[in-house]
């Protein structure tokens, strides 16, 4: 099958699989265990994507050091019983054995520190269909998506011109584009189609039959 890419990078939350239920409700009980009101949905929605670190930091105007005390509570609690509260889109298994199958490279491309992305991914057996992780080792030293994207190319030794990033946020596609690769934004997230669109999104898809008709067209 002819496609114009030879490796394909995905975001992990709201891009595989729908995280929320996990992550808001770890997010909900950091910020009451430090003192701070609840927040309502849509600004909880906001942590999906950039790093948690810098979300707390802007939401709730924490400093360095409050912040970093959020991010240990959150990721304790994550830890203990939020990580496998998700699921995974529909079609997304298939898309990942049609890339596999046709010989295309797959890595993770997130913010998410990298022993979740692992036990996640062990979680829902993707292992055989994932070659590669490309996440922080931690929130003490949060990497942006840029250089999350840049240290997938350099792994597989592709071209970036043969490079597709796939997310549904914004800090998704600003790393696509600062590692001069393309995108795909994809709506069935936590991003906008305007959102998406406004940061500079080589190609919006709706669903994952549109993913896969980006790829293979």
């Amino acid at each position: 099958m002819v496609t114009k890419f030879d490796a394909v990078f995905f975001d992990f939350d709201g891009t595989i699989a729908d995280t929320g239920e996990g992550i808001f409700s770890s997010v909900s009980y950091a910020i009451e265990a430090m003192g701070y009101n609840p927040l309502p949905h849509d600004r909880l929605r906001t942590f999906i994507g950039p790093p948690i670190f810098e979300s707390f930091k802007r939401e709730l105007g924490m400093n360095d050091e409050q912040s970093m005390q959020a991010v240990e509570k959150y990721r304790k609690k994550y830890s203990e019983n939020g990580i496998y509260k998700l699921e995974v889109y529909d079609g997304i298994k298939n898309l990942l054995k049609e890339l596999k199958n046709s010989g295309i490279k797959v890595a993770i491309a997130s913010s998410k520190p990298e022993k979740f992305v692992i036990r996640i991914i062990d979680f829902l057996n993707l292992n055989n269909m994932i070659d590669f992780v490309a996440a922080p080792e931690s929130d003490k030293a949060p990497e942006g998506k840029t250089v999350l994207v840049e240290k997938a190319v350099n792994h597989f030794g592709v071209s970036k011109n043969r490079a597709l990033m796939i997310g549904d946020r914004y800090f998704d596609i600003d790393g696509a584009n600062g590692a001069g690769v393309e995108s795909i934004g994809v709506t069935f997230g936590y991003g906008s189609e305007e959102e998406l669109q406004n940061a500079g999104a080589t190609y919006i898809a709706r669903n994952t039959e549109e993913i896969r008709r980006i790829i293979f067209s």
